[in-house]
């Protein structure tokens, strides 16, 4: 047998019809005869012929549109053109057609229709030699670690099954432990994963086909439960009646958790699922959401895939700005909470941000220690996969549309459940006082005291970046900006501006540095016969102008000696 789908189908089919057939019998029903010689020489014989394809014929109609016999065309495929030209009929691409030519084939000169077990493998055999002819059978078995089945065999479809190591035909090195290590810990032959093919008689193993089927095999695996599944990095092909060779898979990491058991409930559900990841086609956030998951799944503990969950979450609600992250919580309730349920999975999620915190701190969390906290780290981190799962399997399945924020702001509109919003005002209170240091105190302090000083640092902000002495952003001009000076003296007298009258009605005024003003000597009395004289006016030094480097500006604490270059600011 080369082909247990299409037999197992066409078999289906043979039963039914025979039960179906068998029931008209025992309804009443007549089988007809026809009655002929039979060749030879002397007497003449004649033998009873039972007319089953005519009595087939009559009721084709119903037997041709039952579930097994539309099963069993799509079975048979392409395959029907060569076997109704076996059969000497007119061929043609009619499965329908090939399948009434089998079941004449199957009760030709029958009296009645009592399923044939023996005659009908003799007629799948003729099937299969003419669908197969010119071809090969290969097969690719890979070891899948931590699977365990309660049947012998599942078939998946498209030549892909599950099965115990030891009921297909399958190598030693991928059915039995081989590490004396994995002896010890083996209950029995491990699962295995197998692709069935038939290929030209010249072509190579389907290797590449089989990395891609079992690829998408352990993603329906990892979507359908947890638990501890993943494929062996090596696997073993061969051809029909060769030798087994090692074909390379590395298809991830090992699994973590509780071996991954299928029950028998449980079979039509995965393949359903299998075949719906087969065809369908993720693409941006959710491909790389559901590799992200993938890579959770392939972590060695529950913590270490916190991260990689809570940005699959990220992703999938679309949450790379503000406003996404704040509603992230709330759309995510949606979407994986009944009404009541939302508020404690909000909580949750928050719950599984500030542990993720934690983790990024360098904080050591032991995954079982409950630490007066509602959930225990470990729980946190297997609910926040469970939602990430529902999410992607829900979307891949086709249940909920890929535009999952949409989805769950949909969900908010409508739910009776109020929505909270809350808000602070970021601004600044400018009108606070500061606090202000004495100068004593101050001038007491070193230089690094004053900078690590609270109430210094409230009044004085530390400049944006670096600059010249000059660049009022540099650090001199920061310690200079300080409250009181730096070295204490007294503070200059006013400037004085003195109006001075000059004989002749010609006057000036004196703007300098502060100066002493002589003191005018008394005026005697004038009289008629003496005029009133003024003393000459006094004569004051021109002031000094220093000339400084570009862009410096004096300060009235700087000091100046003779030389006009020489010139030293406080620091």
């Amino acid at each position: 047998m080369r082909n247990r789908e299409l037999h197992d189908a066409l078999r289906e089919f043979a039963l039914e019809s025979a039960a179906t057939l068998s029931t008209e019998l025992d309804a009443g029903e007549e089988l007809p005869y026809d009655v002929i010689e039979e060749p030879g020489t002397g007497s003449v014989l004649y033998r009873y012929l039972p007319l089953t394809a005519e009595f087939i014929a009559a009721r084709w109609d119903v037997l041709s549109v039952m579930p097994p016999a539309k099963r069993a065309a799509e079975a048979l495929g392409s395959g029907s053109e060569g076997y109704l030209r076996l059969r000497g009929l007119p061929a043609a691409h009619d499965s329908v057609a090939a399948l009434r030519a089998m079941l004449d084939r199957l009760y030709e000169d029958a009296t009645d229709f009592q399923f044939p077990e023996e005659r009908f493998e003799r007629v799948y055999a003729e099937v299969e030699r003419t669908l197969y002819e010119g071809t090969m059978r290969t097969a690719v078995v890979a070891t899948l670690q931590g699977l365990v089945l309660e049947s012998d065999r599942v078939d998946l479809g498209a030549g892909l099954m599950l099965a115990r190591g030891d009921r297909i035909d399958a190598p030693p090195e991928a059915v039995w432990p081989l590490g004396p290590g994995e002896r010890e810990r083996a209950t029995g032959p491990n699962a295995v994963c197998a692709l069935e093919r038939d290929v030209e008689a010249d072509s190579p193993l389907p290797a590449t086909e089989a990395r891609v089927r079992f690829r998408r095999l352990l993603t329906a695996m990892r979507l359908f439960k947890p638990g501890r599944v993943a494929i062996a990095g090596l696997g073993w092909g061969r051809p029909e009646g060769g030798v087994w060779q090692p074909v390379p898979l590395a298809l991830g990491g090992p699994g973590r958790g509780e071996p991954w058991v299928l029950t028998a409930d449980e079979e039509p559900e995965l393949r359903e699922l299998v075949e719906l990841i087969a065809s369908a086609r993720t693409s941006g956030r959710i491909a790389w959401s559901l590799a992200r998951f993938e890579m959770g799944c392939e972590r060695s503990t529950d913590v270490e895939a916190l991260t990689d969950n809570l940005l699959a979450i990220r992703s999938l609600l679309d949450a790379d700005d503000d406003a996404g992250r704040a509603s992230l919580a709330q759309r995510l309730g949606a979407l994986c909470a009944e009404e009541p349920e939302r508020p404690a999975t909000r909580a949750r999620l928050e719950a599984a941000f500030a542990l993720e915190r934690r983790l990024m701190a360098g904080a050591a969390v032991d995954p079982d220690l409950d630490e007066g906290e509602e959930t225990p780290p470990r729980a946190l981190c297997g609910e926040v996969e469970h939602h990430v799962r529902a999410l992607l399997r829900d979307v891949v399945c086709g249940y909920l549309d890929a535009d999952l924020r949409s989805v769950a702001d949909d969900i908010l509109v409508t739910s009776a459940e109020p929505i909270d919003i809350h808000a602070r005002d970021l601004r600044e209170d400018e009108d606070e006082p500061r606090a202000e240091v004495p100068v004593e105190e101050l001038d007491a302090m070193d230089e690094a005291e004053q900078r690590d000083h609270p109430a210094v640092n409230s009044t004085v902000r530390p400049p944006d970046g670096p600059g010249t002495a000059a660049d009022p952003r540099s650090a001199a001009w920061a310690v200079a900006a300080l409250p009181g000076p730096r070295t204490y003296r007294e503070a200059p007298p006013p400037r004085i501006e003195e109006r001075v009258e000059v004989a002749g009605g010609d006057d000036f005024t004196i703007a300098d540095e502060p100066l002493p003003v002589p003191e005018e000597p008394p005026v005697e009395e004038a009289t008629a016969e003496e005029p009133v004289q003024y003393e000459e006016p006094v004569q004051y030094e021109e002031p000094v102008e220093y000339e400084l480097d570009a862009g410096v500006t004096p300060s009235a604490d700087w000091e100046f000696d003779d030389d006009p270059a020489s010139y030293s600011a406080p620091i």
